[in-house]
C-alpha cells in the first residue's frame, strides 16, 4: 500500500511540473529567517535558525518549487526540526552543529474552482531530500514524501480554508518515524491591496507511540512593497512538546516579471 501512495505521489509531481512548465508564468526567488525555541519535553532547550532560499515558478493552475537551507541547531542533540525529540538526552552537554539543511522540491496544481462559490481545491505534493547531516543531527539523512488537498473558500477580503494530507518517512536504523496523517486549517485576510494577515493552525499524528501529536499555532502579516518585492514577518507557537515553545522570522521574496 505503501508504494502504492509513492507511486501515485511520484506520478502527480511529474504530471503538475510538467503542466507548470508547459504555461506562461513567473519565477519568485525568496529568502528569509526563522528562528525557533523549546525545551520539546527536556530540561534543556534547543534554538533553531532556518535560512532557505527558494526559487518557485508559478502559473495560473501550477507551481513548482526548490528550497535550499541552511540549518543550525544548539542544544542537546536530540532534537530534530519539524520532529521533535528522537532520541531521550543522553548528556546536559549543549553543542551547536549547522550545515546544509533538507533541500526540498514541491509542487502544486489547482484541480478545479468553482467561480459561482469561489471556491477552489487543490493538490500539493512534496519531496524532502535528506541531505541534512545525519550525524550532526541536522537531520534524518533519509527522504520523505507527503501529498496534501487543500480547500479554499473566496469570501471577500476572508478566505477560510482546511488541508489534509499523508507523509511517508523514509526508513532510518536509529531513528524510527511512523507514517503519519497531517492537516491544518486557517483564515487569511486582506487587509489592503499590499497588506494580509491570517492565522493556522497544524495537526499532526504521532509518529511514534511514545511521541506525542503535532499541534502548532502560527500568525503571519505580509506586504507587498510594490510590484516586485513582498515582505512578511510570522510569529509560531507550539502546543505540544515535539514543537518549539516559542518562534518567529521573516521572508523577502522578489517576483521576476
Amino acid at each position: 500500500m505503501k508504494k502504492l501512495y509513492l507511486s501515485t505521489f511520484i506520478f502527480a509531481l511529474v504530471s503538475q511540473s510538467s503542466y507548470a512548465y508547459s504555461q506562461q508564468g513567473t519565477y519568485t526567488l525568496s529568502t528569509g529567517t526563522t528562528f525557533t525555541s523549546g525545551d520539546y519535553g527536556s530540561p534543556d532547550t534547543t534554538e533553531i535558525f532556518y535560512i532557505p532560499v527558494s526559487l518557485k515558478y508559478k502559473t495560473e493552475k501550477a507551481y513548482v518549487k526548490l528550497t535550499v537551507p541552511y540549518l543550525s541547531v544548539k542544544g542537546p542533540q536530540n532534537v530534530i526540526r519539524d520532529i521533535g525529540q528522537v532520541t531521550s538526552p543522553s548528556t546536559t552537554k549543549i553543542d551547536t552543529n549547522s550545515g546544509l539543511g533538507d533541500i526540498v522540491f514541491s509542487t502544486g496544481y489547482r484541480l478545479f474552482y468553482l467561480p459561482k462559490s469561489k471556491t477552489l481545491l487543490n493538490i500539493d505534493g512534496k519531496i524532502k531530500f535528506g541531505t541534512a547531516n545525519e550525524n550532526k543531527r541536522l537531520g534524518t539523512g533519509k527522504n520523505d514524501y507527503s501529498l496534501s488537498l487543500g480547500l479554499y473558500k473566496l469570501m471577500g477580503n476572508f478566505t477560510p480554508y482546511a488541508t489534509f494530507g499523508r507523509k511517508f518517512y523514509g526508513e532510518t536504523a536509529t531513528t524510527k518515524l511512523d507514517d503519519v496523517f497531517f492537516g491544518s486549517f486557517g483564515l487569511g485576510y486582506k487587509i489592503s491591496q499590499q497588506m494580509s494577515t491570517g492565522v493556522n493552525y497544524y495537526l499532526k499524528e504521532a509518529t511514534a507511540n511514545s511521541r506525542p501529536i503535532t499541534r502548532q499555532l502560527s500568525t503571519y502579516l505580509s506586504y507587498k512593497m510594490d510590484q516586485n518585492w513582498k515582505v512578511q514577518a510570522y510569529l509560531i507557537r507550539g502546543i505540544s512538546d515535539n514543537t518549539p515553545d516559542l518562534g518567529g522570522g521573516f521572508s523577502l521574496a522578489y517576483q521576476f516579471n
